[in-house]
């Protein structure tokens, strides 16, 4: 398997590296500190391509492999993973159920090339532990009405829902759990201000609220009380992303410490001459890089129209397990220092376990995974 990328996407991920070095880095403490990301930072990713990663070219899309997508969601996360997480979010949740449904309802293609420019993110609304409990655990019901559908109820602890202008939204129907395509701008939609959460504060967090919301029945997106099952596919796919935000959190914790570790000097030396420093950046090392193994050969399974699920899960599992433990050493090579606002693997460490609790937590991951182990070894 060859997971290299081509000359161009290397070109592309070099001007996204650039990108973050003069107009990411710098400010990603004050964007977590403001708990917003500024609007002309998500235009200038759209002008990119970044909001529509895997999305073809022809649909206002970037055209990216997934591996390729991966690749480029961890350069961000290196820098801001607030940031990373709204991309991949937007990218392999929201947009990429939409993409889904479009292919056998084409009146939904318009809302693609919209969706593109990432100027107002689509939000992706399934209530955590949703596929594992069925529709009992969806807080939203939708009621038929003629050629539209009326929809109450809330949505908890949605990330990026403060800054979306989209939102994909499950709930219960007499048919079973239905998912449709929202404006943030409809009537009867209420989004609560952003929560003030523990780790990637600037993605904008926040709970759903919809009183009669009335949608077309055209933007319900696939069949009715297919939804849930239609989500397995997606959700295996925001898996992959958090790994990739998981090895770009990770990576630029080990960045920071290795620097740091080489200028701090003590008795007369760099601490990172001293034994112990050395174990702890090769642990972060070889973590890493078992985790970006998982996650471009599970990026890669999916290229190749193989099954996702299972890699999906062992990677996320991994990665994020992993970025907590380097972010969790790279803070602790900071000394003191480590857990001021003054350097940035503080954030990253918070940001670490905002992402291993996300959208169920490793927990939901390794049910998937031994549920696959029961059934391949019988």
């Amino acid at each position: 398997m060859d997971f290299d990328l081509d000359e161009d996407d290397q070109l592309l991920r070099d001007t996204v590296r650039q990108l973050c070095e003069q107009s990411v880095r710098p400010h990603a403490g004050e964007w977590d500190e403001a708990r917003a990301i500024p609007a002309a930072v998500r235009d200038e990713l759209g002008r990119m391509g970044l909001w529509a990663l895997r999305q073809p070219e022809d649909e206002g899309g970037a055209g990216l492999s997934t591996v390729t997508a991966c690749a480029l969601v961890e350069e961000l996360a290196a820098a801001d993973g607030a940031l990373a997480m709204l991309i991949a979010a937007h990218n392999f949740a929201g947009l990429a159920h939409v993409a889904a449904a479009s292919a056998s309802q084409p009146a939904l293609a318009g809302e693609l090339s919209a969706m593109a420019s990432g100027q107002r993110p689509c939000a992706w609304a399934l209530a955590e532990g949703a596929l594992g409990s069925g529709e009992g655990a969806l807080a939203i019901t939708a009621t038929r009405q003629g050629d539209a559908w009326a929809l109450d109820g809330e949505a908890r602890h949605v990330l990026g829902a403060a800054v979306a202008g989209r939102f994909v939204v499950f709930a219960r129907a007499e048919d079973g759990p239905t998912a449709f395509l929202i404006d943030a701008d409809a009537g009867g939609l209420h989004v609560s201000a952003p929560l003030r959460t523990h780790g990637a504060r600037a993605a904008g967090t926040a709970h759903l609220g919809l009183q009669g919301v009335r949608v077309p029945d055209e933007r319900r997106l696939g069949a009715p009380g297919r939804a849930l099952t239609d989500a397995a596919t997606i959700v295996a796919l925001r898996e992959l992303s958090w790994a990739a935000v998981a090895c770009g959190l990770l990576r630029g914790a080990l960045q920071q410490a290795s620097g740091y570790a080489q200028q701090r000097e003590q008795f007369g030396r760099p601490i990172a001459s001293f034994q112990a420093i050395q174990w702890k950046l090769a642990d972060m090392a070889t973590g890493l890089e078992a985790a970006w193994l998982l996650t471009v050969q599970a990026a890669w399974r999916c290229d190749q129209g193989r099954p996702l699920g299972e890699a999906a899960a062992r990677a996320r599992t991994w990665a994020t397990g992993a970025a907590v433990r380097g972010c969790s050493e790279a803070l602790q090579i900071h000394g003191g220092y480590g857990y001021t606002r003054e350097y940035p693997v503080e954030r990253a460490l918070r940001d670490a376990r905002q992402l291993e609790a996300t959208a169920g937590g490793s927990a939901t991951a390794r049910s998937v995974l031994a549920d696959a182990i029961a059934e391949r070894l019988g």
